[in-house]
């Protein structure tokens, strides 16, 4: 895959330290691997942080989710799709070992991830090297809302647990690619929730396909964990509720020595509708 210039829409050119179009823009590769192609906004979007994107590392990392990482990477072989992109890839553990995976059966896939987060990206692009298969992907700081591929780019479209933006994920799939959706579900972490919360509730539910996009197939994936209080912390610590839960209810936690809760996740597998662009 290749990406394009986020000034003038041009193809990039890949060298060791830099990615560079026909017109002069060119774009500084950091040392990890990733390259910032986020433009400078008034509003400055805002991504995981290093703290955030350390706790990810470590709860994902000791094989909670496993499960859901099967699931993906079967939908994926299933599809036989061979160009991925992964948008708000987060630091990595999802888009490495879907193509770990699809690379150990014998495929001949390339992913690309992006991320609003710099700081997250880094821990990505190490963690493709650690696996041995930096030779097959791409990092880029991005935004959902412009991502840096040219059009019908890919065939295949992740987006776990991260912002949608149905008409540029229709923009870079090409005509038969598929959307891979995972959303936590109504009673997702709930004895977590009970733990915190006097009045725990419900995640809401979202809308089965993006508009513009038609669903082929949803299942539901339940289970549960035992969590240690280490990475009961690390699990806490990379949710949303870290940053609207009151210090004294968060608290509660420490007391803790593990605990068990539910895991209950969406994965849907959409395709664009006729006429989408």
């Amino acid at each position: 895959m290749k990406l394009i210039c986020p000034v003038c829409g041009k193809t990039l050119t890949a060298e060791k330290s830099r990615f560079f179009c026909e017109k002069g823009h060119s774009f500084d590769r950091a040392k990890s691997g990733y390259v910032n192609l986020l433009q400078r906004q008034k509003h400055r979007q805002r991504g995981d942080d290093a703290a955030m994107a350390a706790a990810r590392r470590q709860f994902l990392n000791a094989g909670y989710y496993q499960p859901l990482l099967d699931a993906i990477s079967q939908e994926i072989l299933d599809f036989q799709t061979k160009q991925i992109a992964d948008i708000g890839c987060g630091e990595g553990w999802y888009s490495c070992g879907v193509l770990q995976q699809l690379l150990h059966n014998g495929g001949k896939a390339e992913l690309a991830g992006f991320d609003i987060s710099p700081e997250i990206l880094r821990f990505a692009a190490n963690r493709a090297k650690e696996c041995a298969i930096s030779e097959h992907t791409l990092w880029a700081a991005a935004s959902v809302n412009r991502i840096p591929l040219p059009d019908a780019a890919c065939d295949c479209v992740m987006n776990l647990f991260a912002p949608c933006e149905p008409h540029e994920f229709a923009r870079v799939l090409c005509e038969n690619g598929i959307l891979i959706r995972a959303i936590p579900m109504e009673r997702h972490l709930w004895e977590m929730k009970c733990a915190i919360y006097e009045k725990p509730y419900e995640n809401r539910p979202v809308p089965a396909a993006p508009d513009g996009f038609r669903l082929l197939n949803m299942r539901q994936i339940d289970f549960e964990i035992t969590v240690p209080n280490a990475d009961l912390q690390a699990l806490f610590a990379m949710t949303p509720y870290v940053h609207k839960t009151a210090p004294s209810d968060a608290a509660k936690l420490l007391h803790l020595d593990r605990l068990k809760t539910q895991i209950s996740f969406g994965l849907l597998v959409c395709k664009k509708d006729n006429g989408t662009q």
